[in-house]
C-alpha cells in the first residue's frame, strides 16, 4: 500500500465519523445497550471477587484497569475496522465489491475506510472512565508521559486488533460468512482481560504467538502497574509484523479474487 492510500483512509474514516454524527439518536442508543452488555460482565467480575481476595496475584482494582484498557483498544479497532464484517456477506454477495475495484484505491482501504459503528464508542467511553477510575484508585500518578503512553499503547493495540480481523476476512474470498469467521477468532480477545497465569500452556500460547491480543492490553496494564516494564514495548513490533502479513495475504487473496457474476 502506498502513504496515498493511507490519507484516502483516513478521509473515508472523517466521513463516517461525520455520518455517525448525522445519526445521533442511533449513536446514543449504540452507545447505552453497549454499555449495558459491558455492565453486564463488570457484574460477573465482581461477583467473581466476592469469592476470592486476588485472581493469579490481581486485585479487583488491577483486573478493573486491565479491562479499561481493552475497551479502550476495543472501542478504537470497532470504528476503524467494523466494515470488515460486511466484505463477504455484503461487498462481494451483492456485487458491490466489483464496484471497489475499480477505484484507484487499495480496495482494503475503500472497506475500512467505510467502517462506522454506533457501539464503538460506548465501549470506548466506558473503557475510559473505567481506566480513569481505576488509576486514581490504584494511586498510580497520571502525568502527561503516562497519558500519551496509555494512549500511543490503545491504539497499537486496535491496530493488532484490526490486524488479526483483516487476516481473517480473506475468508470472504471463499465463503459469504467470513463475519462469522472474523467474529470467532476476534472473540479470542477475551482471554486476554484477565492474567494470562490462570490459564494453560495452550491458552497461554494461543493469546501470544497465535493470535497475539495479550499485546492488545494485557503486557501495556503489566508495565502501568510496574509488574513488567518492557514486554509492553514488543506491542508495536508485534502490530508491524502482524500488518505485513495481513497486507500479503489480503493482496494474494485478492489476485484469487473471482466476481460473483451479480
Amino acid at each position: 500500500m502506498h502513504m496515498s492510500n493511507i490519507k484516502l483512509y483516513f478521509s473515508f474514516l472523517k466521513a463516517s465519523l461525520k455520518e455517525m454524527l448525522v445519526y445521533r439518536l442511533d449513536c446514543i442508543v449504540g452507545m447505552l445497550s453497549q454499555m449495558v452488555t459491558q455492565a453486564v460482565e463488570i457484574i460477573f467480575i465482581w461477583i467473581v471477587f466476592q469469592n476470592t481476595e486476588n485472581l493469579a496475584g490481581w486485585n479487583f482494582s488491577q483486573i478493573m484497569l486491565l479491562y479499561g484498557i481493552t475497551l479502550l483498544s476495543v472501542g478504537i479497532a470497532d470504528f476503524c475496522f467494523d466494515a470488515l464484517y460486511d466484505i463477504g456477506p455484503k461487498y462481494i454477495r451483492e456485487g458491490d465489491f466489483d464496484k471497489i475495484m475499480l477505484r484507484p484505491v487499495h480496495p482494503l482501504i475503500s472497506i475500512i475506510g467505510a467502517s462506522r459503528e454506533f457501539t464503538s464508542l460506548g465501549y470506548f467511553l466506558l473503557g475510559l472512565a473505567i481506566t480513569i477510575i481505576m488509576l486514581i484508585k490504584l494511586a498510580i500518578p497520571i502525568t502527561v508521559l503516562f497519558v500519551l503512553k496509555i494512549v500511543f499503547f490503545s491504539i497499537v493495540g486496535a491496530l493488532i486488533i484490526g490486524a488479526i480481523n483483516t487476516i481473517f476476512s480473506i475468508s470472504s474470498f471463499w465463503t459469504y460468512r467470513s463475519n462469522e469467521v472474523i467474529w470467532s477468532t476476534y472473540r479470542v480477545y477475551t482471554f486476554a482481560q484477565y492474567p494470562i497465569d490462570i490459564y494453560n500452556g495452550f491458552i497461554k500460547f494461543l493469546i501470544t504467538v497465535i493470535l497475539p491480543f495479550a499485546f492488545v492490553a494485557y503486557f501495556p496494564t503489566m508495565s502501568y502497574l510496574g509488574f513488567d516494564k518492557y514486554m509492553i514495548y514488543l506491542s508495536p513490533v508485534v502490530a508491524i509484523i502482524l500488518w505485513i502479513i495481513a497486507i500479503k495475504v489480503w493482496n494474494m487473496a485478492l489476485n484469487k479474487y473471482r466476481s460473483t457474476g451479480s
